[in-house]
Parts: structure tokens; C-alpha cells; sequence
């Protein structure tokens, strides 16, 4: 039979962790990242290479997004 380690074994693992593909860069959301407000919401760019990792709406666009994407049916 075979056991697994139990949770508290294991490291935590933050969800709130973003990744840099291009050069392996992590740091919390809330860390080091380069945060610029753009139209689209807030871009969140790599320190390291500049390679933008997400965009993340704000308040605003997400209003914007709920009328923009309305099904007119009939």
C-alpha cells in the first residue's frame, strides 16, 4: 500500500504567485511587478524582461465588459 505525504508535509503553495515564462521571474502579485493602468486594466509586466504576464481588469472594465457582451436575442 502506498501512503502520500499529508498536506502538512508539503510547502504551502500561493495562488496569488505570478510566473514569468520568458525568463523564469515569480513574485507575488503584489510584489515587484511593473503595474501600469492601460484601457484594458492593469498590466502587469515582468521586472526582469518587461514581458507582460497578465492583464487584469479593473473595476471600470469589468463594468464595460458586462454591457459590451449583452445577447440580444430574439
Amino acid at each position: 500500500m502506498t501512503t502520500t505525504a499529508s498536506t502538512a508535509d508539503r510547502p504551502p503553495t500561493s495562488k496569488a504567485v505570478l510566473y514569468c515564462f520568458d525568463c523564469g521571474h515569480e513574485s507575488s502579485f503584489d510584489g515587484d511587478w511593473n503595474v501600469r493602468r492601460t484601457i484594458d486594466g492593469d498590466r502587469y509586466d515582468c521586472p526582469e524582461c518587461g514581458t507582460t504576464i497578465t492583464v487584469r481588469p479593473t473595476k471600470a472594465t469589468r463594468g464595460a465588459d458586462r454591457h459590451t457582451t449583452s445577447c440580444y436575442c430574439t
